[in-house]
């Protein structure tokens, strides 16, 4: 469980600094200014699920199945690079934000796995 949770704290602090480091006048390279915080979105939405979904259960051993991280993923893809850009100028569709949720979503869920694996391995011994 810490290490979802180890996840969360990471990327929130990436994606803050992130977006203080974009409202300063520097020229950073394409990832950071317009990629990072999509790859960081999937991990910090799905720990904030997670953890909700296990407080009001009451269960610890609860976790996010691939098909719900990637319907979640679906669903911002749908919203955020197909609905939003259809209704306002603000937003642009990019297929690579789509791959970087999915791959975010990915990268949550293998973590889940390897947490889940480790902690079997504990109460085995």
């Amino acid at each position: 469980m810490r290490n979802i949770y180890l996840l969360f704290f990471i990327c929130f602090g990436i994606f803050l600094g992130n977006l203080i480091v974009l409202n300063l006048p520097l020229q950073l390279p394409t990832f950071f200014s317009s990629y990072l915080n999509d790859l960081l979105c999937m991990p910090i939405v799905l720990s904030v699920c997670l953890f909700v979904i296990r407080k009001i259960s009451k269960r610890k051993d609860l976790k996010i199945s691939l098909f719900s991280a990637f319907s979640l993923a679906a669903l911002y893809s749908i919203y955020f690079e197909w609905y939003l850009p259809e209704i306002t100028t603000r937003y642009t569709q990019d297929v690579v934000d789509v791959l970087l949720y999915f791959g975010g979503a990915l990268i949550f869920w293998l973590i889940q796995r390897s947490e889940a694996s480790s902690q079997k391995l504990q109460y085995e011994k």
